[in-house]
């Protein structure tokens, strides 16, 4: 399992950012993420290190926790308000995500926290490509070593991917703000 975060700021208030990061067509500024034309799964290309371009077909579920009513005031129940979880499913890679939300004087600082969990025959893919474009000697710890290459690649790549969601995300709900009428 490889854990990247990434932050924003929002120019919005607490309740239009838990919206928005409640909506299904949020999370195609997912790099790689478009609408399948099978309906509602989702097409996921992955852009990795090491191995050739690999597609997937993606379910996205999205926790939908209920939230604080206006009597629980800015108590407790905001805790639950400030979070929002949801898991991009694929054969893969699964990744499992989790938005911070806090406000702020300028609107609403987001902190998104990934999980990926790639599945064996993807590492082993790209530990085996590794390997053939490797000058690597014949030992016994060449496999970890390949191993610990491959997680190094793939979280570089994830951390990067996590920041250009984010920057993506910010850019187009700022965007909407912006183009609101007063």
């Amino acid at each position: 399992m490889v854990t990247v975060t990434a932050e924003t700021s929002l120019s919005s208030s607490l309740d239009d950012a838990w919206a928005a990061l409640g909506r299904r067509a949020t999370y195609f500024y997912f790099p790689g993420v478009t609408r399948s034309p099978a309906g509602a799964a989702l097409d996921h290309a992955l852009d990795l290190p090491i191995v050739d371009r690999q597609e997937q077909v993606a379910t996205l579920s999205i926790d939908r926790p209920s939230r604080p009513s206006p009597l629980e005031g800015r108590g407790q129940g905001e805790e639950a308000h400030r979070e929002r979880r949801f898991t991009l499913r694929g054969e893969l890679v699964t990744i499992s995500g989790r938005w911070r939300l806090e406000p702020t004087d300028a609107g609403v600082r987001v902190r998104l926290t990934l999980d990926y969990d790639v599945a064996g025959p993807l590492k082993t893919l790209a530990v085996n490509t590794l390997r053939s474009r490797s000058p690597l000697p014949i030992r016994t710890d060449a496999d970890e070593i390949l191993s610990r290459a491959v997680d190094e690649f793939f979280e570089t790549r994830f951390a990067e991917q996590a920041a250009n969601y984010c920057e993506r995300l910010r850019a187009r709900l700022d965007g909407t703000k912006a183009g609101r009428p007063a």
